[in-house]
């Protein structure tokens, strides 16, 4: 056997393989990312799932929803309601009265924005443990199977 076989007998072989078909993203792919990206941008501001969690549970005036949000101060909740509202989220009503009284509640658009809210915190409570880096079986709030399930006013008749 000539040794110019036996070299070429043990020398790896390449092997030319058929190239992956590259796949560019469709543009209806594109088209979810925006209208995604947009829609979350209504909920951009620190405070804005907290201002509708709140009105969705029945709060409706301005001194309420700052008491019961730590850290938020009269002005930004002023902005963050008049952002809300510009999007259609939220509405304001004032009422001529002495002195004037304003509340404020949510539109049936912001009703809608409810159920993907709820539907995240379900989530969130459901991975609770992967999200915080914890291995799934390990309970990082022994509590945790005992929290209360958040509740809803109902929504206004149309």
């Amino acid at each position: 056997m000539n040794t110019t076989q036996t070299n070429q007998a043990s020398a790896p072989q390449l092997v030319h393989l058929p190239r992956a078909e590259r796949r560019r993203a469709r543009l209806e792919d594109f088209e979810m990312i925006e209208r995604t990206r947009a829609a979350l941008d209504l909920l951009d501001s620190k405070w804005s799932v907290a201002v509708i969690i709140l009105l969705a549970s029945g709060m409706r005036r301005h001194a309420r929803l700052v008491d019961n949000i730590p850290g938020l101060s009269k002005k930004v909740l002023t902005s963050t309601l008049r952002k809300l509202e510009q999007h259609g989220i939220v509405a304001r009503h004032v009422y001529p009265e002495i002195p004037v009284r304003v509340e404020y509640t949510l539109t049936p658009l912001g009703w809608q924005l409810t159920e993907p809210l709820m539907a995240l915190y379900e989530w969130a409570l459901a991975h609770e443990n992967e999200l915080a880096g914890a291995p799934p079986d390990t309970p990082i709030h022994q509590a945790s199977h005992t929290r209360p399930t958040l509740t809803l006013a109902p929504a206004p008749a149309a």
